[in-house]
């Protein structure tokens, strides 16, 4: 078993469970980073301090089981093509795809949301607030994002706008994270 194979494996147990470490490739470089916890699922506040990026997205696609997100080692993956509406924190690309957590939903190929009693899976056309923990925001080829709160935009794209915009004003920052390695 390579090393990154290792990480990765790891990664997904420790990373989705609120922290931890993980991978991802990039033109055949590999990036490897710590993390402090990203809580999935937990207040508005928290989500706010954890997250790296928060968005008010769409879903322009349909979502697709994605074993490679991570690797063959994590068949629990869905990714979703989003179109950004309003960025709330961080900064993103027009467009990314949206990873989440999945578990078997009982008929073949289908899925549930596996996280957080907090998100839901993304359809076609519907807006969605996004919170993305560990991934890269700018949609870089060979990249994925992880998602850490995926739920319905209710107050519609400015009301959610208004609504998280405060919450991260007066969310504390973001614990530092010591532990991060770059090759």
């Amino acid at each position: 078993m390579s090393v990154k194979t290792w990480v990765a494996g790891i990664a997904v147990t420790v990373l989705l469970g609120g922290g931890g470490w993980y991978v991802w490739g990039s033109g055949g470089a590999s990036r490897t980073e710590g993390l402090c916890g990203t809580p999935s699922g937990g207040t508005d506040t928290e989500v706010a301090t954890g997250a790296q990026g928060i968005a008010v997205v769409e879903a322009i696609g349909e979502t697709v089981h994605d074993p490679r997100a991570v690797g063959a080692e994590n068949p629990q993956l869905v990714t979703t093509p989003v179109r950004i509406v309003e960025v709330l924190k961080g900064k993103f690309a027009p467009s990314i795809g949206v990873s989440q957590r999945v578990e078997p939903g009982g008929a073949p190929d289908s899925f549930k949301v596996a996280t957080s009693n907090r998100e839901v899976m993304m359809e076609t056309g519907q807006r969605y607030v996004v919170a993305i923990g560990p991934g890269d925001l700018e949609a870089h080829p060979g990249t994925t994002t992880f998602s850490t709160l995926v739920e319905p935009a209710r107050r519609g794209a400015e009301g959610e706008a208004d609504h998280w915009r405060g919450v991260i004003a007066k969310a504390p920052p973001r614990p530092v994270c010591d532990d991060t390695v770059t090759p």
